[in-house]
Protein backbone atom coordinates (compact mmCIF):
# COMPACT_ATOMS: atom_id res chain seq x y z
CA UNK A 1 0.00 0.00 0.00
CA UNK A 2 0.92 3.61 -1.09
CA UNK A 3 -0.88 5.29 1.80
CA UNK A 4 -2.64 4.62 4.85
CA UNK A 5 -6.05 6.52 5.63
CA UNK A 6 -7.70 6.80 9.23
CA UNK A 7 -10.70 8.25 9.80
CA UNK A 8 -11.85 9.67 13.21
CA UNK A 9 -16.03 10.51 12.55
CA UNK A 10 -15.92 12.39 15.80
CA UNK A 11 -17.71 15.89 15.58
CA UNK A 12 -19.09 18.41 17.87
CA UNK A 13 -21.49 19.31 15.99
CA UNK A 14 -23.09 18.32 11.69
CA UNK A 15 -21.80 21.26 9.42
CA UNK A 16 -25.13 22.03 7.05
CA UNK A 17 -23.09 20.89 4.04
CA UNK A 18 -21.24 17.75 5.21
CA UNK A 19 -22.08 14.35 3.92
CA UNK A 20 -19.31 12.45 5.16
CA UNK A 21 -19.73 9.96 7.98
CA UNK A 22 -19.12 11.72 11.80
CA UNK A 23 -20.83 11.65 15.05
CA UNK A 24 -21.57 14.15 17.77
CA UNK A 25 -20.93 12.02 20.53
CA UNK A 26 -17.90 11.74 22.20
CA UNK A 27 -18.52 9.08 24.35
CA UNK A 28 -17.17 5.93 22.32
CA UNK A 29 -13.72 8.46 21.57
CA UNK A 30 -11.79 5.42 24.04
CA UNK A 31 -13.99 2.47 22.70
CA UNK A 32 -13.24 3.61 18.77
CA UNK A 33 -9.30 4.32 19.03
CA UNK A 34 -9.06 0.72 20.45
CA UNK A 35 -10.78 -0.62 17.40
CA UNK A 36 -9.26 1.50 14.92
CA UNK A 37 -5.87 -0.25 16.33
CA UNK A 38 -7.68 -3.46 16.53
CA UNK A 39 -8.39 -3.52 12.94
CA UNK A 40 -4.81 -2.48 12.02
CA UNK A 41 -3.31 -5.46 13.68
CA UNK A 42 -5.44 -7.34 12.07
CA UNK A 43 -5.35 -5.80 8.27
CA UNK A 44 -1.72 -4.94 8.19
CA UNK A 45 -0.43 -8.57 7.18
CA UNK A 46 -3.61 -9.59 4.82
CA UNK A 47 -3.17 -11.23 2.06
CA UNK A 48 -5.02 -8.93 -0.26
CA UNK A 49 -5.04 -5.76 1.98
CA UNK A 50 -1.92 -5.82 3.96
CA UNK A 51 1.37 -3.60 3.64
CA UNK A 52 3.27 -5.33 0.93
CA UNK A 53 5.69 -2.28 -0.08
CA UNK A 54 6.16 0.86 2.64
CA UNK A 55 3.57 3.13 2.95
CA UNK A 56 4.77 6.59 2.56
CA UNK A 57 2.03 9.01 3.17
CA UNK A 58 -0.60 8.88 6.37
CA UNK A 59 -3.69 11.21 6.03
CA UNK A 60 -5.85 11.45 9.27
CA UNK A 61 -8.99 12.59 8.28
CA UNK A 62 -12.60 13.09 9.20
CA UNK A 63 -14.82 14.00 10.93
CA UNK A 64 -12.96 16.39 12.75
CA UNK A 65 -9.47 14.54 14.00
CA UNK A 66 -8.49 17.92 15.91
CA UNK A 67 -11.01 16.62 18.21
CA UNK A 68 -8.69 14.36 19.81
CA UNK A 69 -6.91 15.47 22.97
CA UNK A 70 -3.51 14.73 23.25
CA UNK A 71 -3.50 11.67 25.07
CA UNK A 72 -5.36 10.29 22.39
CA UNK A 73 -3.43 11.61 19.49
CA UNK A 74 -0.64 10.08 21.07
CA UNK A 75 -2.42 6.45 21.95
CA UNK A 76 -2.98 6.59 17.57
CA UNK A 77 0.82 7.17 16.38
CA UNK A 78 2.13 5.13 18.99
CA UNK A 79 -0.04 2.15 18.46
CA UNK A 80 0.08 2.91 14.46
CA UNK A 81 3.47 3.59 14.17
CA UNK A 82 4.62 0.51 16.89
CA UNK A 83 5.86 -1.62 13.37
CA UNK A 84 8.50 1.09 11.43
CA UNK A 85 9.34 -1.51 9.12
CA UNK A 86 5.61 -0.96 7.73
CA UNK A 87 6.85 2.35 6.96
CA UNK A 88 9.05 4.52 4.77
CA UNK A 89 12.45 4.34 6.51
CA UNK A 90 12.70 8.13 7.47
CA UNK A 91 9.46 9.24 9.29
CA UNK A 92 10.48 12.57 8.46
CA UNK A 93 10.45 11.98 4.35
CA UNK A 94 6.98 10.86 4.79
CA UNK A 95 4.01 13.37 4.45
CA UNK A 96 1.92 13.05 7.89
CA UNK A 97 -1.42 15.31 7.14
CA UNK A 98 -4.14 15.81 10.65
CA UNK A 99 -7.02 17.46 9.69
CA UNK A 100 -8.49 20.24 11.84
CA UNK A 101 -10.62 22.95 12.96
CA UNK A 102 -9.56 26.26 13.37
CA UNK A 103 -11.57 26.25 17.22
CA UNK A 104 -9.10 23.56 18.43
CA UNK A 105 -5.92 24.78 17.41
CA UNK A 106 -4.70 26.65 20.47
CA UNK A 107 -1.26 27.19 20.60
CA UNK A 108 -0.58 24.80 23.13
CA UNK A 109 -1.95 21.90 20.92
CA UNK A 110 -0.57 23.05 17.82
CA UNK A 111 3.31 22.96 19.56
CA UNK A 112 2.02 19.41 20.44
CA UNK A 113 1.42 18.11 17.34
CA UNK A 114 4.38 19.61 15.98
CA UNK A 115 6.93 18.49 18.74
CA UNK A 116 5.17 15.17 19.84
CA UNK A 117 4.18 13.67 17.02
CA UNK A 118 5.20 12.89 13.47
CA UNK A 119 2.48 15.15 11.81
CA UNK A 120 3.87 17.26 9.25
CA UNK A 121 1.60 18.85 7.20
CA UNK A 122 -1.85 20.51 8.22
CA UNK A 123 -5.33 20.02 6.61
CA UNK A 124 -7.14 23.69 8.22
CA UNK A 125 -11.13 23.55 7.65
CA UNK A 126 -11.11 27.42 7.59
CA UNK A 127 -14.08 27.16 4.40
CA UNK A 128 -13.84 31.53 4.92
CA UNK A 129 -12.40 34.26 6.04
CA UNK A 130 -16.03 35.69 6.57
CA UNK A 131 -17.92 35.73 9.95
CA UNK A 132 -21.61 35.83 7.45
CA UNK A 133 -20.53 32.95 5.62
CA UNK A 134 -18.81 30.45 8.39
CA UNK A 135 -22.59 31.16 10.38
CA UNK A 136 -24.51 30.67 6.94
CA UNK A 137 -23.10 27.32 6.67
CA UNK A 138 -22.72 26.28 10.57
CA UNK A 139 -19.36 26.35 11.20
CA UNK A 140 -17.99 27.11 15.06
CA UNK A 141 -15.10 29.18 14.51
CA UNK A 142 -14.79 32.99 13.89
CA UNK A 143 -13.03 34.69 10.62
CA UNK A 144 -10.49 35.86 13.03
CA UNK A 145 -9.68 32.20 14.69
CA UNK A 146 -9.56 31.15 11.02
CA UNK A 147 -6.45 33.35 10.05
CA UNK A 148 -5.06 33.58 13.49
CA UNK A 149 -4.56 29.27 13.54
CA UNK A 150 -2.97 29.63 10.64
CA UNK A 151 -0.36 31.57 11.75
CA UNK A 152 -0.03 30.17 15.17
CA UNK A 153 0.78 26.83 13.07
CA UNK A 154 3.62 29.01 11.57
CA UNK A 155 4.57 29.82 14.83
CA UNK A 156 5.74 26.76 16.20
CA UNK A 157 7.15 25.46 12.70
CA UNK A 158 4.75 24.15 10.55
CA UNK A 159 6.27 24.83 6.87
CA UNK A 160 3.26 22.66 4.75
CA UNK A 161 -0.55 24.06 5.93
CA UNK A 162 -3.11 23.34 3.53
CA UNK A 163 -6.50 25.49 3.96
CA UNK A 164 -10.01 24.63 2.79
CA UNK A 165 -11.90 27.60 1.08
CA UNK A 166 -15.81 26.71 -0.02
CA UNK A 167 -17.16 29.10 -2.46
CA UNK A 168 -20.92 29.74 -4.11
CA UNK A 169 -22.05 29.90 -0.60
CA UNK A 170 -25.29 31.89 0.22
CA UNK A 171 -25.01 35.69 -0.95
CA UNK A 172 -21.50 35.03 -1.95
CA UNK A 173 -20.58 38.22 -4.12
CA UNK A 174 -17.28 37.75 -6.47
CA UNK A 175 -15.73 40.18 -4.56
CA UNK A 176 -15.93 38.47 -1.46
CA UNK A 177 -14.65 35.58 -2.71
CA UNK A 178 -11.40 37.42 -3.77
CA UNK A 179 -11.30 38.95 -0.09
CA UNK A 180 -11.02 35.36 0.82
CA UNK A 181 -8.70 34.38 -1.75
CA UNK A 182 -6.43 37.12 -0.79
CA UNK A 183 -6.74 36.07 2.83
CA UNK A 184 -5.02 32.97 1.85
CA UNK A 185 -2.01 33.98 -0.13
CA UNK A 186 -1.66 36.89 2.60
CA UNK A 187 -1.37 34.08 4.81
CA UNK A 188 1.41 32.40 2.56
CA UNK A 189 -0.12 28.39 3.07
CA UNK A 190 1.33 26.39 0.63
CA UNK A 191 -1.82 24.62 -0.38
CA UNK A 192 -5.45 25.25 -0.79
CA UNK A 193 -8.17 23.36 -1.47
CA UNK A 194 -11.17 25.84 -3.20
CA UNK A 195 -14.61 23.96 -3.31
CA UNK A 196 -17.94 24.63 -4.96
CA UNK A 197 -20.28 24.22 -2.39
CA UNK A 198 -22.33 20.99 -3.33
CA UNK A 199 -25.44 20.30 -2.06
CA UNK A 200 -25.86 16.50 -1.24
CA UNK A 201 -28.75 14.42 -0.16
CA UNK A 202 -29.49 13.68 3.02
CA UNK A 203 -27.66 17.06 4.70
CA UNK A 204 -29.51 20.36 6.09
CA UNK A 205 -28.40 22.08 3.44
CA UNK A 206 -30.59 20.04 1.26
CA UNK A 207 -33.39 20.61 3.16
CA UNK A 208 -33.01 24.04 3.59
CA UNK A 209 -32.52 24.48 -0.21
CA UNK A 210 -35.49 22.63 -1.19
CA UNK A 211 -37.96 24.46 1.21
CA UNK A 212 -36.07 27.43 -0.65
CA UNK A 213 -35.01 28.61 2.46
CA UNK A 214 -31.67 29.23 1.37
CA UNK A 215 -31.09 29.95 -2.10
CA UNK A 216 -27.58 29.52 -3.68
CA UNK A 217 -25.50 30.96 -6.34
CA UNK A 218 -26.95 29.86 -9.72
CA UNK A 219 -24.16 27.63 -12.28
CA UNK A 220 -23.37 30.71 -14.07
CA UNK A 221 -22.15 32.38 -10.91
CA UNK A 222 -20.02 29.03 -9.56
CA UNK A 223 -18.26 29.19 -13.08
CA UNK A 224 -17.82 32.29 -12.18
CA UNK A 225 -16.23 31.96 -8.84
CA UNK A 226 -14.40 29.20 -10.46
CA UNK A 227 -12.55 31.30 -12.36
CA UNK A 228 -12.21 33.62 -10.33
CA UNK A 229 -10.12 31.27 -8.08
CA UNK A 230 -8.11 29.66 -11.09
CA UNK A 231 -7.25 33.01 -12.45
CA UNK A 232 -6.17 34.29 -9.10
CA UNK A 233 -4.00 31.68 -7.76
CA UNK A 234 -2.57 30.81 -10.16
CA UNK A 235 -1.21 34.87 -10.90
CA UNK A 236 0.14 34.37 -7.28
CA UNK A 237 2.48 31.07 -8.50
CA UNK A 238 -0.11 28.69 -7.03
CA UNK A 239 -0.19 25.70 -9.22
CA UNK A 240 -3.52 24.26 -10.49
CA UNK A 241 -2.78 20.66 -10.13
CA UNK A 242 -6.50 19.18 -9.79
CA UNK A 243 -9.66 20.38 -10.33
CA UNK A 244 -10.07 21.89 -6.81
CA UNK A 245 -6.21 22.29 -5.70
CA UNK A 246 -3.59 24.61 -6.21
CA UNK A 247 -0.42 24.58 -4.50
CA UNK A 248 2.50 26.55 -4.62
CA UNK A 249 5.64 24.18 -5.85
CA UNK A 250 6.59 21.27 -4.10
CA UNK A 251 3.09 21.24 -2.08
CA UNK A 252 1.20 19.11 -3.88
CA UNK A 253 -0.89 17.10 -1.47
CA UNK A 254 1.06 13.56 -2.07
CA UNK A 255 -1.93 11.35 -0.21
CA UNK A 256 -4.48 12.73 -1.96
CA UNK A 257 -2.10 12.45 -5.15
CA UNK A 258 -2.45 8.60 -5.21
CA UNK A 259 -6.26 8.45 -4.94
CA UNK A 260 -6.21 10.85 -8.38
CA UNK A 261 -3.15 8.45 -9.52
CA UNK A 262 -5.28 5.11 -8.65
CA UNK A 263 -2.48 4.37 -6.01
CA UNK A 264 -3.03 1.71 -3.59
CA UNK A 265 -4.05 2.85 -0.05
CA UNK A 266 -5.45 0.97 2.72
CA UNK A 267 -8.04 3.23 5.25
CA UNK A 268 -8.72 2.10 8.73
CA UNK A 269 -12.39 3.34 10.78
CA UNK A 270 -16.06 3.83 10.14
CA UNK A 271 -17.01 4.01 6.72
CA UNK A 272 -13.40 4.41 5.41
CA UNK A 273 -12.61 3.11 1.53
CA UNK A 274 -9.68 0.73 0.79
CA UNK A 275 -8.26 0.23 -2.49
CA UNK A 276 -5.47 -2.27 -3.94
CA UNK A 277 -5.88 -1.94 -7.62
CA UNK A 278 -8.16 -5.20 -8.04
CA UNK A 279 -10.91 -4.74 -5.40
CA UNK A 280 -12.76 -1.59 -3.30
CA UNK A 281 -13.58 -2.12 0.00
CA UNK A 282 -15.62 0.07 2.77
CA UNK A 283 -16.58 -0.11 5.83
CA UNK A 284 -19.26 0.05 7.84
CA UNK A 285 -21.08 3.71 7.92
CA UNK A 286 -21.60 3.22 11.94
CA UNK A 287 -19.71 3.61 14.63
CA UNK A 288 -21.05 1.22 17.50
CA UNK A 289 -21.21 -1.42 14.88
CA UNK A 290 -18.18 -0.35 13.32
CA UNK A 291 -16.52 -1.00 16.91
CA UNK A 292 -18.74 -4.04 17.84
CA UNK A 293 -17.84 -5.78 14.56
CA UNK A 294 -14.35 -5.07 15.52
CA UNK A 295 -14.31 -6.28 18.61
CA UNK A 296 -16.22 -9.89 17.77
CA UNK A 297 -14.47 -10.65 14.95
CA UNK A 298 -17.53 -9.99 12.52
CA UNK A 299 -17.71 -8.56 8.91
CA UNK A 300 -17.20 -4.78 9.09
CA UNK A 301 -16.96 -4.48 5.39
CA UNK A 302 -18.41 -4.86 1.68
CA UNK A 303 -15.96 -5.26 -1.31
CA UNK A 304 -16.28 -4.81 -4.92
CA UNK A 305 -14.10 -6.65 -7.22
CA UNK A 306 -13.29 -3.98 -10.26
CA UNK A 307 -13.86 -4.78 -13.96
CA UNK A 308 -11.23 -3.41 -16.50
CA UNK A 309 -14.03 -1.50 -17.58
CA UNK A 310 -14.51 0.24 -13.76
CA UNK A 311 -10.64 0.30 -14.22
CA UNK A 312 -10.72 2.11 -17.49
CA UNK A 313 -13.72 4.76 -16.17
CA UNK A 314 -11.81 5.11 -13.07
CA UNK A 315 -8.62 6.11 -14.73
CA UNK A 316 -10.62 8.95 -16.57
CA UNK A 317 -12.66 10.14 -14.07
CA UNK A 318 -9.47 10.43 -12.44
CA UNK A 319 -7.26 12.07 -15.26
CA UNK A 320 -9.72 14.45 -16.19
CA UNK A 321 -9.38 16.32 -12.69
CA UNK A 322 -5.66 16.47 -12.68
CA UNK A 323 -3.15 18.61 -14.34
CA UNK A 324 -1.49 15.88 -16.39
CA UNK A 325 -4.24 14.66 -18.13
CA UNK A 326 -5.18 11.59 -20.02
CA UNK A 327 -2.19 9.34 -21.19
CA UNK A 328 -2.78 7.52 -24.18
CA UNK A 329 0.35 5.24 -24.08
CA UNK A 330 -1.33 4.24 -20.00
CA UNK A 331 -4.53 3.37 -21.88
CA UNK A 332 -2.41 1.32 -24.76
CA UNK A 333 -0.41 -0.66 -22.13
CA UNK A 334 -2.84 -1.04 -19.90
CA UNK A 335 -6.56 -1.64 -22.04
CA UNK A 336 -7.98 -3.28 -24.53
CA UNK A 337 -7.27 -2.33 -28.10
CA UNK A 338 -10.91 -2.06 -28.13
CA UNK A 339 -10.92 -0.02 -25.65
CA UNK A 340 -7.91 2.09 -27.05
CA UNK A 341 -9.75 2.51 -30.10
CA UNK A 342 -13.03 4.00 -28.26
CA UNK A 343 -11.15 6.33 -26.53
CA UNK A 344 -9.71 7.30 -29.81
CA UNK A 345 -12.96 7.81 -31.66
CA UNK A 346 -14.21 10.45 -29.08
CA UNK A 347 -11.59 12.95 -29.24
CA UNK A 348 -12.12 14.71 -32.29
CA UNK A 349 -15.33 15.95 -31.39
CA UNK A 350 -13.76 17.08 -27.85
CA UNK A 351 -11.01 18.83 -29.66
CA UNK A 352 -13.15 20.54 -32.62
CA UNK A 353 -15.50 22.16 -29.69
CA UNK A 354 -12.00 23.17 -27.65
CA UNK A 355 -12.95 21.00 -24.57
CA UNK A 356 -9.43 18.89 -24.56
CA UNK A 357 -6.06 20.08 -26.14
CA UNK A 358 -2.95 17.52 -27.09
CA UNK A 359 0.27 18.25 -25.34
CA UNK A 360 2.60 14.95 -26.44
CA UNK A 361 1.54 11.62 -25.11
CA UNK A 362 -1.54 13.28 -22.90
CA UNK A 363 -4.44 15.26 -23.59
CA UNK A 364 -5.35 17.91 -21.17
CA UNK A 365 -8.52 19.45 -20.40
CA UNK A 366 -8.69 23.33 -21.02
CA UNK A 367 -10.16 25.72 -19.03
CA UNK A 368 -13.59 25.66 -20.73
CA UNK A 369 -13.20 21.50 -20.52
CA UNK A 370 -12.64 22.08 -17.00
CA UNK A 371 -16.02 23.46 -16.43
CA UNK A 372 -17.18 20.54 -18.24
CA UNK A 373 -15.64 17.76 -16.44
CA UNK A 374 -17.78 15.16 -15.59
CA UNK A 375 -19.52 15.54 -19.03
CA UNK A 376 -16.59 14.83 -20.63
CA UNK A 377 -15.64 11.87 -18.59
CA UNK A 378 -18.81 10.47 -18.87
CA UNK A 379 -18.06 10.92 -22.81
CA UNK A 380 -15.10 8.47 -22.73
CA UNK A 381 -16.41 6.06 -20.28
CA UNK A 382 -17.12 2.83 -21.75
Amino acid sequence: MSGLYIHIPFCLQKCLYCDFYSSATRKSKKAYLEALVREWEERKNDVDWGVKSSIKTIYIGGGTPSSLDRDEVKYLFDSILKDLTLFHPNLEEMEITFEANPENLTYEYLNFLKTQTPINRLSIGVQSFCDNDLRAIGRKHSALQAADCVQLAQKVGFKNISIDLIFALKDMTKERWQANLRKAIELKVQHISAYCLTVEKGTMLNTLVEKKKIVLPNEMEQEEQFLIAKDYLTKNKYQHYETSNYCLKGYRSQHNSLYWQNKPYLALGASAHSFNLKKRRWNINNLQEYIEGVNQNKTIYQEEILTPKDIYNEYILSATRVKEGISISYIRENFSQETLNHFLLQIPDLLKNNLIQRQNDHYLLTTKGILLSNQIAVSLFL
